[in-house]
């Protein structure tokens, strides 16, 4: 149940932060203009809020018909919803300062682990 309410909530400031941008989006100027690195970054971020929250709901719609044990159905959850939250995050940083492109280590290991262990479960 909390990962559908995480999910459904990572779509939600998905959506509001879109109507943020969306306001903005017609001043030429804004983060740079519209082809500016910290603008790209800015709508990853977006894209990204939406996405893994669908990627969250679907682990828990998925849950049942997975074959894990406890521990390891955690850890594929707790690492979705990890995801969800570090991607968005190092985002936006990268966008403020366009350097240490290596924080995304944490949210694609995050991923990894997740997808690899909810494959895992289905195959088994």
């Amino acid at each position: 149940m909390a990962q559908h309410v995480f999910g459904w909530a990572s779509i939600l400031a998905g959506v509001l932060s879109g109507l943020y941008m969306g306001v903005r989006f017609q001043r030429e100027d804004w983060l740079g203009g519209y082809n500016a690195f910290p603008r790209r970054m800015v709508r990853l971020a977006h894209v990204a809020l939406v996405a893994l929250g669908m990627l969250n709901v679907l682990f828990a719609q998925t849950r049942p018909a997975l074959n894990l044990n406890p521990l390891l159905l955690g850890v594929a959850s707790w690492a979705l919803i990890v995801a969800a939250v570090l991607m968005p995050a190092c985002c936006l940083w990268v966008a403020h300062g366009r350097r240490h492109f290596e924080v995304f280590a944490a949210p694609i290991a995050c991923l990894v682990t997740g997808l690899v262990l909810t494959i895992g479960g289905l195959l088994r």
